[in-house]
């Protein structure tokens, strides 16, 4: 396979570590690092959560596709997409012109302890999200997490072990 991609790009649940483990990738690779979240935030100068309040669902995902359209010009990027993100198939056409796109998946249990008593997560809507509700999305949403290059399970790595593991994976990296 040759390695014609220059940017990476990660996918998967909330609370897998999308962020964290992408600065670790951009740091090690020198390559700039791009949250697609943040970038709607400096958009819409207000955080996720006052966006779907303010604006709904439909408007937060014409921003995260407008976003992703963008940034998926870029080269020499590390992209931490937002947990929605991949439902778009658009979006993931848009990404794969130019990036490797890796899927973080964790055990749902492992999911929970992450966001239980995050407010900031719109998509649960609540404080005390219930299990139930993260194995509901996750299997609803699993298709669109599978339309990736590959998948690591983080259930059990920090964020420096699965930024390594990652980093093992893409062709012609040192």
């Amino acid at each position: 396979m040759s390695f014609e991609k220059t940017n990476i790009a990660l996918s998967g649940f909330m609370g897998t570590g999308k962020t964290t483990v992408a600065k670790i990738i951009a740091q090690k690779t020198k390559k700039l690092f791009y949250d697609t979240d943040a970038e709607i935030e400096k958009k819409f100068a207000m955080e996720i959560k006052e966006i779907f309040e303010k604006f709904g669902e439909e408007k937060f995902r014409q921003a995260e596709f407008e976003t992703i359209k963008e940034i998926s010009l870029l080269k020499e990027i590390v992209i931490s997409l937002g947990g929605g993100a991949v439902l778009n198939l658009t979006n993931i056409e848009n990404l794969k012109k130019h990036s490797l796109i890796v899927n973080l998946k964790a055990d749902p249990q492992i999911i929970y302890e992450r966001v239980k008593g995050n407010s900031d997560r719109p998509i649960l809507r609540s404080a005390y999200p219930s299990l139930e509700k993260i194995q509901q999305l996750l299997e609803s949403r699993q298709p669109f997490y599978d339309n990736c290059d590959f998948a690591i399970d983080v259930s059990k790595l920090s964020p420096q072990e699965a930024a390594a593991q990652i980093l093992k994976r893409i062709p012609n990296h040192p």
